[in-house]
């Protein structure tokens, strides 16, 4: 049998490149043939994916860390089209956050993401694809946008840090520091939650807890979040993609212009996944936690949906899953094996994240007969 891998990679354990090679030697050894395509959702992984997929080379910047201190980030750069690609998480990533003051929401900043794109710029980058996911802050992108050169001001006409704490002081902004060369590049951003900035689904509401926020300090960073949007835009409403990396979505689109897109739709393009897709019989995606926000556009679900186009069978390797199993079948996947085999800690879980990979896919060959 044909098969394509495309796992997206599991947070702290497996790289997309490993999980498919995992699973490319394990079926090979069985007979199959089996294609690989490194993946993202705009997430982590972003970067690697579409270097493996499309032959670009990384640039490591210094840029500001999340606690204002300085640390080192990289980007993708594609010479031949003068194309950056940066993911958010690189400098301004959840897995820096401490469990310190100096990285509660109220203090963290995307600055070191806006520096990125500074970085980017100098390189005379054409193109600059921004993946949002997988960071640390919920400061509306205003440390992105501070970067960059726009001013935020109190009442009092008093330049703001750019840090979560200013968004319910902002009474005023500037752009006329903001770096000219911005203008003349086609920004795209790669959502991979379709969160809207505000809301029950929103950047606060949604993911704030996991970035820091106490319960009861959620609804009133909502109202400043609320507060932020009515001062820097008319609209009632914001769109899908706007909450995504802590409101970077909604900077991103309302400041510089950049066109929103389901990070996994662009990623896609860009390794023709649907084009290999037809060429396979079955097709297998995973990541490291399924659940309801994976329902958003994760990858699981967009490679699902494109082979549910073509009728063709999904299985999915997650580390963990929990939600209503009938909603993922509704999206195409066929059966979601998890890859945990006894009962462990999530620690040694993560760290035999390849041996439990292994061991699922050995498990699994058997379905490849009932699938034919």
């Amino acid at each position: 049998m044909k098969l394509l891998t495309a796992i997206d990679s599991m947070k702290g354990s497996l790289t997309s490149i490993e999980a498919n090679q995992i699973i490319a030697d394990t079926f090979t050894a069985w007979g199959h043939q089996v294609a690989q395509v490194a993946i993202a959702d705009g997430g982590e992984g972003t970067v690697d994916a579409l270097i493996k997929n499309k032959n670009g080379q990384k640039k490591v910047v210094p840029v500001q860390a999340l606690n204002g201190r300085q640390q080192f980030a990289s980007f993708g750069w594609f010479e031949s089209e003068k194309m950056a690609i940066i993911e958010s998480a690189a400098a301004s990533g959840v897995q820096f956050l401490d469990g310190t003051l100096a990285t509660h929401p109220k203090n963290t900043s995307s600055y070191g993401t806006g520096q990125l794109i500074l970085a980017a710029m100098d390189q005379e980058a054409k193109k600059i694809v921004i993946g949002l996911g997988g960071t640390g802050t919920v400061d509306g992108g205003i440390g992105l946008l501070s970067a960059l050169g726009i001013e935020f001001f109190d009442e009092n006409h008093q330049r703001l840090p750019a840090k979560g704490s200013s968004l319910a002081k902002i009474a005023s902004f500037s752009k006329e520091k903001l770096d000219p060369r911005i203008q003349t590049i086609d920004i795209q951003i790669a959502a991979d939650v379709e969160s809207p900035l505000t809301g029950e689904k929103g950047a606060v509401k949604m993911f704030g807890r996991q970035k820091g926020l106490l319960e009861s300090e959620i609804e009133p960073y909502e109202t400043a979040m609320k507060h932020y949007q009515s001062i820097v835009t008319n609209e009632e409403k914001t769109l899908s993609g706007d909450g995504a990396a802590g409101g970077l979505g909604f900077a991103i689109r309302i400041f510089l212009k950049g066109t929103v897109r389901s990070g996994f739709e662009l990623i896609s393009e860009q390794t023709d996944l649907e084009q290999l897709i037809q060429q396979v019989d079955v097709v297998i995606t995973g990541e490291g936690k399924m659940d309801y926000q994976s329902l958003q556009g994760k990858v699981p679900i967009g490679i699902s949906r494109l082979a549910k186009k073509y009728q063709l069978p999904v299985i999915a390797f997650v580390g963990s899953f929990s939600g209503d199993d009938v909603l993922f079948y509704h999206e195409g996947i066929s059966v979601i094996i998890p890859i945990v085999d006894q009962i462990m800690t999530l620690e040694e879980a993560m760290t035999s994240a390849d041996e439990l990979l292994k061991r699922a896919a050995k498990r699994s060959l058997q379905l490849l007969t009932l699938l034919k």
